[in-house]
Formats: structure tokens, sequence, C-alpha cells
């Protein structure tokens, strides 16, 4: 199944190269076009070089593709893969997180919510909604996965000036369960059924049981 998956972001090491070993896994999309998007050409660049040189490596049937042009590769895509940071991601988020504190307010984590994730909010969903603009304008059919936080501000916004546009928010945290619960369980993952609910960075773990 051939199709044109955009990376936006893709200059980011562990974005654009963890997303490229992901899809490379991908049997149902063996043959598809993969378009690196980012506004560092260095970086976009080197995350290109690597990943065609372990498609090459590893005789994989996919074609590699990068840009910083925006419009250029959204248009015809199918799928469009977001993460994306504002500035200075650690020095903001520190910010974030010590402002606040000036006023007496202790964040757990500061970038999802309470006042850090308001500001981290207000830097990065306008570019966002660009991206999603660009989206509607050129590939109104793709399907649109976001990894960018705060993700339920980001989505919720989203959907509100887009409500049309196919968009799902994406988070690692339950994923990990692959990790750590055979650990915990000491039996492999196959073994284990699981059960989770909850938001962004504020997700459960509801059930496990044994397949």
């Amino acid at each position: 199944m051939s199709k044109r998956i955009v990376l936006i972001g893709a200059g980011s090491a562990q974005f654009g190269l963890g997303t490229l070993t992901d899809l490379f896994q991908s049997e149902p999309l063996r043959g598809s076009t993969i378009v690196l998007h980012d506004i560092n050409p260095q970086a976009l660049e080197r995350v290109l070089k690597l990943g065609q040189e372990y498609a090459q490596t590893h005789n994989l049937p996919y074609t590699l593709e990068a840009t910083t042009s925006r419009p250029e590769a959204l248009k015809g895509a199918d799928f469009c893969i977001i993460s994306i940071e504002v500035g200075n991601r650690f020095l903001l988020w520190e910010q974030d997180w010590y402002i606040p504190l000036q006023y007496g307010i202790r964040q757990v984590y500061g970038e999802n919510g309470g006042p850090g994730g308001l500001f981290h909010s207000l830097r990065i969903i306008p570019p966002i909604l660009e991206i999603c603009g660009d989206v509607m304008r050129l590939c109104p059919e793709a399907y649109v996965f976001n990894f960018s936080n705060p993700m339920s501000r980001i989505c919720t916004t989203v959907k509100r000036k887009y409500p049309d546009l196919r968009l799902t928010g994406l988070c690692h945290e339950i994923a990990s369960m692959e990790r750590h619960l055979p650990y915990i369980l000491e039996r492999p993952f196959e073994e284990v059924e699981i059960v989770a609910g909850g938001l962004n960075h504020f997700s459960f773990l509801l059930e496990a049981r044994e397949r």
C-alpha cells in the first residue's frame, strides 16, 4: 500500500529518526513515500541522510524525501504526523515552571496543565493551527496525528477551528507499558491484556489480565 506520509518536525533526532524506525517496521506501509519537513535545513538533511542509509542498508522499499517547504511536503499527503516545539524548548519550559512558582503556584510538571501548560499552549498552538490550515487546503482527506504537547489543549483548539480535520492526538504513555509490565508482572507482554484510560500525562492502567 503506497502512501504519502509527511513528518512535520522531522529534523528532531528523537521524533524524526524514531518515527522513521516505526514506519520502516510497518508491513502495510511498505512502498510508501516518507516526506521529511523541518524549518532547520541542517537538521533535516542529517535525518534524511541517516534514514536513507538505513533504508538502503536493510533493503527497505521506502522513498525518502525532504523539504523545508510545508506546502510542497503536504501536497497530496495521505498522513501527516506533527511533532514540533517553538523556541528553546528546555529554557522556556524552565520559565513555565519557575515563573508561577514565584507567585506561590507549585506545578508537578508545568508542560501540559496549570499556568505553565497555558504558556506552552499560547506558544505552540498558533503554528499548529497554521499547519492544520495547510492540511485542510492541500490535503483535506489526510489523517493527522499530533504528538506535540500540551496534547489535550492543542487537540481541543484544532477541532474547534477545523471540525472536519481527521485529527488524532497520540502519546507514548500507554505504549510504554510494553516495556514496564513484563518486569512488574514477570511474564511476556504478549500474555497480558490491558485496559487504559485518561488524558495525556494523566492516564491510568485500569486493568491488566492474563490472556
